[in-house]
């Protein structure tokens, strides 16, 4: 019997494995970004982080030995490796910006080859049982255009088209968020409910809900919707109070075959709105309806949301969008121009994504400027043009950080002094956040190791040296510490000082 090419069989394996998990699913998790080969007794998996392994050995690890087994006769163990970052596309994953002295990382990981039992049926309505994803192959969990798309309930702004997931431009700071949207579009909570998207304002978690919504509608016909904002549910219940509907309000929503909720923070402090929603959240649950939330911070840091309430939340998957980098923001303008039918050159490009990193809003409000200002003049759209158009915008938005800055962000976050930044101790709650102080104080104050170091307390310069050092090792190596609660790695405790920055 003639022995099959390497090639060959890696694209039988790929065809057993999506036969078996489902080509909409195959796309989200096997698609752009991840790697698949049989290497003698062992099937490598190459993998962009550490979520998409646990996820993969968590839930295909059965299918993926069976698709193995179905191709070579024989039963193989799983090794996964960390890869690096997939080409930066539209609805995939941008590489991350290079940080100092990166070291390629390579973590194999090798999953038992026993094959998991299969995972008992979930309790579903029956119009949500009934309904079927399509099967036709693709690359990710791809929508209806617009057009064909019935509208929401949360109607966007006229004039702005229905937001789709494979319209979104993802990278580093909004990689977790988009799998997780995808995943739940594909699977409706299957493996998790609910699914709470957290981020500031302007950086995509609403484009997220929408595009979950708009997929829900497209692949579930028979599904109803429900896609509001928290404030349209606390409204609709006060009526209902008024109104003694309240039976009709509760029908609405307890009959839902998905739940989209956006700025559930808005129910804060709202005791009695808390407790309706918390009993339509349970009702939900227990028929396995879907539930997607959005917020604009961690759930346990909602000021004055009830603790059953925060439970429920934290019980399923919390995910984080964060300020884009360089290159996503560069990719996101680049989508949106050409959306718009405008050709941008790059050194455009490359100066708005530079100058403004607060918001994928604020870049939309550049852009639109812009191609106002071309248009109106009738001039070249190029860099001179550019920097005359945003000279105030990017004169306002810009801010000089200074250590004092730095200093009060930090003691703001984890509730300390400054005093206690400058002492003598060594005590990691105090340790921790002063090498946290040091390294944005090098990246975004711009001042040398010793007057950083005389600010802190009178350290010499080596010792800025060697928390500078720490940190970026930390941030390599996506360390997790338990430190804050509503925080799991050093990234995003970063992340969070600098939004209060500025940097």
């Amino acid at each position: 019997m003639a022995i099959r090419q390497p090639d060959r069989l890696e694209s039988s394996f790929r065809e057993a494995l999506a036969s078996r998990v489902g080509e909409s699913r195959f796309g989200v998790w096997f698609g752009e970004g991840v790697s698949l080969a049989i290497a003698g007794d062992s099937v490598e998996i190459g993998v962009p982080n550490a979520f998409f392994r646990d996820w993969i050995a968590g839930h295909f690890a059965r299918s993926l030995v069976e698709a193995a087994h179905a191709v070579t006769g024989r039963e193989l163990r799983l090794n996964f490796r960390l890869d690096g970052e997939a080409a930066p596309q539209i609805g995939h994953v941008l590489p991350a910006e290079p940080r100092p002295n990166e070291r390629p990382t390579a973590a194999p990981v090798a999953v038992p080859v026993p094959i998991p039992a299969p995972e008992k049926p979930r309790s579903r309505r029956k119009s949500t049982a009934k309904a079927k994803v399509s099967t036709e192959p693709e690359a990710a969990a791809t929508v209806a255009p617009a057009a064909q798309v019935e509208l929401p309930p949360l109607s966007p702004p006229p004039g702005r088209p229905t937001r789709r997931l494979e319209d979104f431009v993802t990278g580093p700071s909004n990689r977790l968020a988009f799998a997780a949207a995808q995943e739940m579009a594909a699977s409706m909570g299957a493996g998790f409910n609910p699914l709470v998207i957290q981020s500031g304002v302007g950086l995509g978690k609403t484009h997220l809900l929408e595009g979950i919504a708009t997929s829900l509608r497209h692949y579930r016909p028979g599904v109803k919707v429900v896609h509001i904002t928290a404030e349209a549910f606390t409204n609709g219940f006060l009526e209902a109070m008024r109104t003694s509907s309240l039976t009709s309000f509760r029908s609405r929503y307890r009959g839902a075959g998905a739940l989209i909720v956006d700025d559930i923070h808005f129910l804060a402090s709202k005791r009695a709105t808390q407790d309706e929603f918390l009993h339509t959240f349970n009702a939900l649950v227990a028929e396995g309806v879907p539930i997607v939330l959005s917020c604009d911070q961690h759930p346990r840091q909602i000021p004055r949301l009830t603790d059953e309430l925060v439970t429920r939340f934290l019980g399923g998957m919390v995910v984080r969008v964060e300020t884009p980098d360089a290159n996503t923001r560069k990719a996101i303008l680049k989508a949106k121009a050409r959306a718009r039918g405008v050709d941008i050159p790059d050194s455009v490009l490359s100066y708005v994504a530079d100058h403004l990193r607060a918001s994928v809003r604020e870049l939309e409000g550049a852009l639109h400027s812009l191609i106002a200002h071309t248009t109106l003049t009738g001039k070249r759209l190029d860099l001179a043009l550019a920097k005359t158009a945003l000279r105030d915008t990017i004169r306002h938005t810009a801010r000089a950080v200074g250590l004092k800055d730095v200093e009060r962000a930090v003691c703001s976050l984890f509730s300390i002094t400054a005093d206690d930044l400058r002492a003598e101790g060594r005590a990691r709650a105090i340790s921790y956040p002063r090498m946290l102080g040091m390294h944005l104080a090098r990246k975004h104050v711009g001042a040398s190791f010793s007057e950083i170091g005389r600010y802190f307390g009178g350290r010499n310069h080596s010792t800025v040296i060697s928390a500078d050092k720490k940190v970026k090792t930390w941030l390599l190596e996506d360390q997790r510490i338990a430190m804050l609660d509503g925080f799991e790695t050093t990234s995003e405790i970063l992340a969070s000082l600098e939004r209060t920055i500025g940097g």
